[in-house]
């Protein structure tokens, strides 16, 4: 068996293969616990897929990253196009692509291809960017078109790929009157979409999914502590699972909310692991996924290429923060926003997608070297 592991020859930074593995392993008994055995054989296989992915992945220089992170960029923007041509709808909302068999959101490829995109934009012309109009054509304009893009369907996707692009600027030490600048019009726009959808016929028409935001963020503000008529069910029985669970958890399968609380196996998985595993258990996922934000960072201090750099973090972060919204969703800190926990919750190409980015960050740390992408 030994030998077996070692000709598999994993490279990279082995903490990551060890966080993501544990991870996964993890995932599998919570899927279980909360979805069965049909759930659970179709998330191995996915998630197998990923793990393979991962590791195809991380085997490929990646200097090679900047040239598909243009042609990943262009494909999204075809993608994100058909959704509102051809987008099949699954509760409401028109998300997902149904190619050949295959049903995915473009969503996920974008979320992957922008950042690839901004870091190769943001260092390959950084003495540019110092000038707005050149900041706006190089950066902030391919930001803004994905984010639109995504924004009709997905308010939540928009808002974390729009963070991360800002994230990302502010690494690369954009000027900071930009991203302030940049940081005030959307949250005017935001405001604007809010009162339109809430206040006038219009804004629901124009944008149907407005709707159910404006319906979660009054749920959500509206109710008092004590309130729960006018708190979201789904939050309220996120609490109460964590409730259950206390500082040591009831047990692995023994939860009681998981047949009541909706998305149990994706969205509010968070909150079941705590009923079953505690405070501990909680704060023990917590911990994994700080680890891999910390082993990024040391990795991008290292990589002599701006644009490994960038990549390095951006990824990393992206990954790190959609999981710490998942978690302060279930423990009611946000609003709904219908975000997975990465590499732990029930899902589809998400799954893919990630260990794909995990596996461009373990491809960047094989060779902290390489310069070659600066002539890319």
């Amino acid at each position: 068996m030994s030998s077996w592991i070692k000709n598999i020859n994993l490279e990279g930074d082995r903490t990551i293969w060890g966080i993501v593995f544990a991870l996964s392993l993890f995932s599998l008994l919570v899927v279980y616990s909360t979805a069965g055995w049909h759930f659970l054989f179709n998330h191995s296989i996915k998630l197998l897929i990923g793990i393979f992915a991962m590791y195809v992945v991380h085997k490929i220089k990646f200097k090679y990253f900047s040239k598909l992170g243009q042609l990943a960029y262009l494909l999204s923007l075809g993608l994100l196009i058909l959704v509102f041509i051809i987008g099949v709808s699954i509760n409401g909302a028109s998300r997902w692509l149904s190619i050949a068999g295959l049903q995915f959101q473009p969503s996920d490829v974008a979320k992957l291809a922008i950042l690839l995109y901004l870091a190769r934009q943001l260092s390959k012309q950084r003495e540019y960017l110092h000038q707005f109009k050149d900041f706006a054509w190089y950066v902030l304009g391919p930001l803004v078109l994905i984010c639109a893009l995504i924004l009709p369907n997905n308010f939540s996707t928009s808002a974390l790929v729009f963070v991360n692009g800002l994230v990302l600027m502010f690494i690369a030490k954009v000027r900071l009157k930009f991203i302030g600048a940049i940081i005030a019009a959307a949250l005017i726009g935001a405001l604007t979409i809010y009162g339109a959808a809430k206040y006038t016929p219009i804004g629901s028409q124009i944008m149907p999914r407005s709707i159910t935001w404006v319906s979660r963020i009054d749920s959500f503000f509206d109710g008092s502590e004590n309130d729960i008529v006018h708190k979201d069910f789904q939050q309220v029985q996120a609490l109460v699972a964590i409730q259950n669970g206390g500082i040591k958890g009831v047990g692995p399968g023994k939860s009681i909310q998981r047949s009541i609380l909706p998305y149990s196996s994706s969205d509010f998985i968070y909150a079941i692991i705590i009923e079953e595993y505690g405070i501990i258990g909680g704060v023990g996922v917590i911990l994994a996924y700080l680890i891999l934000l910390f082993r990024a960072i040391r990795i991008s201090f290292k990589v002599e290429s701006v644009f490994g750099s960038l990549v390095t973090v951006g990824l990393m972060f992206s990954l790190v923060f959609q999981a710490l919204i998942n978690m302060l969703v279930a423990v009611e800190v946000l609003p709904v926003t219908g975000q997975t926990l990465p590499l732990i919750s029930m899902g589809g190409t998400s799954i893919i997608f990630t260990c794909i980015a995990i596996g461009i960050v373990l491809s960047i740390s094989r060779d902290s070297t390489d310069r070659a992408y600066e002539k890319a």
